[in-house]
């Protein structure tokens, strides 16, 4: 017996293990030819390309007059200058850690729908695995309905089941079908949906059992988060944003220098040379300072309060796991031992009526469903849990 005990577990760990490698080599497909990463991933090179704008001076600015003197002496004034104009030294540097500092925010930003993405994909592959097996749950019931519908025929005709018990059964055999043919098309149409978002290049696994899934304590959950979890880095992103912000509101301040070289060209003479200049910013960075300011203090109280709410969502998640971890292990206990051949023998020995049969019958029923559910639960907030370990 004992030997039965270790084989079956083997086989069952066995196949958690094959599911796993299964599902992580789906997710590597999903990551690489899902269409809307890829989308995605194009926005995200042009909002780095779009960051970088503004980093150089302003354009050089040339200019050339050609002045006819009104008088019958008076000559041909011309002139040509070539300007360049230049931001001061630190608006420069806080544009760069503005640059620098968005990019970084942008790639979290684009993470964080990369791994949305690819937490559904995960999730809808817990899905398959519950239809799978509420599909095979559904065909097991159809082998038993389809057993006592020759015996209830053959319990009618010899007075042992009234006309009632019979159509309750086959009002109720007929519901499982329907139920049947139902859970085929979902599950079709979960797959159609899981080839989609993997690129449709390689074939589906079949996806049939729930895969090994390590846990960890919650500490060490939230500290991984912390440091990998997009969510969790997004809010410290945009509160250096919008602090660079703020110092490029203060360098704009500054006045900006223009340099050059000028020349200016009338008859018998010539003037060449240098020229500069200074613009005196008295009303265009009028109130943008103090904008900046108040964006970066909304940023600060924005960021505490985001990442107190992730770490209570995880800690909801964790203690969610272990209700539900506890809930299926009790209704496996419960249902462990029951069998519809016992409940057949039970009928024909007498112990139990046909009232009490049904009954039986429609709890155990209810215990699987109920079963499939909770699994099914407990695998979708698992991966919400553990979703910073995602390829």
């Amino acid at each position: 017996m004992k030997r039965i005990i270790l084989t079956t577990f083997i086989l069952l760990n066995t196949a958690g293990l094959m599911t796993s490698q299964e599902i992580s080599s789906f997710l590597k497909d999903v990551a690489q030819n899902n269409p809307e990463i890829q989308s995605y991933y194009k926005l995200l090179e042009a909002r780095k390309t779009e960051a970088r704008t503004g980093l150089a001076p302003p354009d050089p600015f040339v200019s050339a007059g050609y002045m006819p003197g009104k008088g019958e002496e008076a000559g041909i004034k011309r002139t040509w200058s070539v300007t360049q104009s230049f931001h001061f030294p630190t608006k420069y540097l806080a544009q760069s850690k503005l640059s620098r500092n968005t990019i970084i925010l942008a790639e979290h930003e684009f993470m964080m729908m990369r791994l949305g993405l690819l937490l559904d994909a995960e999730m809808m592959v817990y899905d398959h695995v519950y239809f799978r097996k509420k599909l095979e749950m559904l065909n097991s019931r159809k082998d038993l309905f389809t057993r006592l519908e020759s015996a209830w025929k053959r319990m009618l005709s010899e007075g042992e089941a009234t006309i009632l018990d019979y159509n309750k059964l086959m009002f109720d055999f007929a519901a499982l079908k329907l139920e049947l043919s139902r859970t085929e098309i979902q599950l079709s149409m979960l797959r159609e949906k899981l080839s989609f978002v993997s690129g449709g290049n390689t074939p589906l696994p079949d996806f049939s059992e729930y895969p090994v899934m390590e846990s960890a304590a919650l500490e060490t959950i939230i500290e991984e988060k912390r440091s990998l979890h997009p969510a969790w880095l997004i809010p410290a992103a945009e509160y250096t944003v919008s602090l660079n912000e703020v110092k490029l509101a203060r360098s704009s301040s500054l006045p900006e220098i223009q340099a050059g070289y000028g020349s200016e060209m009338v008859p018998g003479e010539t003037f060449t040379g240098p020229v500069a200049g200074l613009t005196i910013p008295l009303w265009s960075n009028s109130n943008r300072v103090k904008s900046a300011a108040a964006s970066a203090e909304h940023a600060s109280a924005s960021m505490n309060a985001r990442l107190l709410e992730l770490e209570t969502k995880v800690k909801a998640d964790f203690q969610n796991c272990s209700a539900l971890s506890r809930n299926i292990t009790e209704l496996r206990s419960l249902s462990g031992g029951a069998s519809y051949d016992l409940l057949d023998k039970a009928l024909e020995s007498g112990e139990i009526s046909l009232t009490e049969y049904f009954l039986y019958l429609e709890a155990s029923f209810e215990n699987e469903e109920k079963l499939l559910e909770l699994e099914n639960e407990y695998y979708q907030v698992m991966a919400s849990l553990y979703d910073h370990r995602l390829p």
